[in-house]
Parts: structure tokens; C-alpha cells; sequence
């Protein structure tokens, strides 16, 4: 009897011992995230027609590259397109982050412009990765352009 209670409680032990440890894992490498939203502004919200997109790729190191692109069919003027992408460990605490930015000009606009910026990372272990795209430095001559 006292044999068969002692295997339970190791068997027991043993899996409360993987479960801890399936709870602290990270994101497997190879990893390769896509995110993408419309522009935001903190006063006017939304911005038809403005776009950001943004990809995380890592190798089986954790070496790899994030790519950050952005899309102005608005007619906002010499607005700058901003991106906040933040690598998140098993709590939600913020372990690294990178920020993004390009001016963007739409004087004589005919199609959407766009820009491209990428950035190497270096990231062996984290959970998650969250983007925000927002708009900054609207001014109030470019603000008229917002309302429809």
C-alpha cells in the first residue's frame, strides 16, 4: 500500500512539474507574427484610408527582423505614421519594444504612398508580440481633411 502511495504522489509531483513548466514556455522559433489596422489619431480617431502593417520574423535563434509599413490614401499632408511593437513575456510585462516612423507626404496624391522601415531583433524568449499604430502631429490646417 504504502508503494503504491508513493508512486501516486511522484506521478502527481511529475505532472505538476510539467504543467509549471508548459506555463513558462515561449513562443517556438522559427516564429512569424502579422498584424495590420487602420491608422488611429488620440483626437479624431480613426483615419479612413490610412493603414499600418507590421511582420515579425525570427530564425530557430531568435535572430530575424521586424518590418513595419505604412499607407497614406487619406490626403493627410506630411503626417507622421508611428508603430509601438512590444514583445510581451507569460505576465504581459513588456520585456522589449520598438518604435516606428515615417513621415508621410500626399501633396498631389493619385494613389496611396507608402513606406517601408525594418529593423533587425534579437529575441530568444518571449510570449507575445502586440502593435499599436497611431498618428501623431496632425495639425489643425490638415484636420479639415478629416472631416467628410
Amino acid at each position: 500500500m504504502n508503494i503504491q502511495r508513493s508512486n501516486l504522489v511522484a506521478a502527481l509531483l511529475l505532472a505538476f512539474m510539467l504543467l509549471g513548466s508548459m506555463a513558462a514556455s515561449a513562443a517556438p522559433h522559427p516564429f512569424e507574427f502579422h498584424a495590420d489596422a487602420r491608422m488611429q489619431h488620440e483626437r479624431f480617431g480613426p483615419i479612413d484610408q490610412a493603414y499600418g502593417y507590421m511582420n515579425v520574423m525570427t530564425d530557430a535563434n531568435g535572430n530575424g527582423s521586424i518590418t513595419v509599413m505604412f499607407s497614406n490614401g487619406s490626403g493627410l499632408d506630411l503626417e507622421q505614421f508611428n508603430a509601438r511593437v512590444k514583445f510581451l513575456d507569460t505576465a504581459g510585462a513588456i520585456i522589449k519594444e520598438e518604435y516606428f516612423d515615417c513621415w508621410m507626404d500626399a501633396e498631389g496624391l493619385r494613389e496611396a504612398i507608402e513606406c517601408k522601415v525594418t529593423k533587425p531583433v534579437s529575441l530568444s524568449s518571449f510570449e507575445s508580440v502586440e502593435v499599436d499604430f497611431y498618428l501623431s502631429d496632425i495639425d489643425d490646417s490638415n484636420a479639415t481633411a478629416l472631416v467628410y
